[in-house]
């Protein structure tokens, strides 16, 4: 949403609630900046005035809700800069020959080796019949 001025039409309630943040310097609770703004605007602080003049300044891309009821202006928040992963590379990816590659090949085997044993002695033949499984 752009701001209304640009229109050269009567300041909205998110066009003065702008100017008052940018003379504050610092951010304001939306209870003190809409009472802030609609006193300016000469309106009454009924219920539906401060209900329609927080929904402005939540739509319009000028204003950032910090929390905690506060408000500030999106260009007091610092620049985003794009944080990237480091690349993730392989150590020794290209260098393993022979010797290496059998020596984790064998490693592998062991391993699997161990497993099927403790396999084997968990494993129970009248379980397979019972729950029609076959592994």
């Amino acid at each position: 949403m752009t701001h209304s001025l640009s229109r050269k039409d009567k300041p909205t309630e998110a066009d003065i609630a702008y100017e008052v943040l940018k003379t504050q310097g610092n951010p304001m609770h939306y209870q003190n900046l809409i009472e802030e703004v609609l006193q300016r605007l000469g309106i009454s602080q009924e219920a539906i005035r401060v209900a329609a003049a927080l929904t402005q300044i939540n739509l319009d891309t000028r204003f950032t809700f910090l929390g905690k009821g506060e408000w500030g202006l999106k260009v007091w928040e610092p620049a985003k800069t794009s944080r990237r992963a480091p690349a993730v590379t392989l150590i020794n990816k290209g260098s393993l020959d022979e010797d290496d590659k059998s020596d984790s090949e064998d490693l592998e085997d062991e391993s699997l080796d161990e497993d099927i044993s403790e396999t084997d002695e968990v494993f129970d033949e009248a379980d397979e019949g019972q729950r029609g499984e076959k592994w």
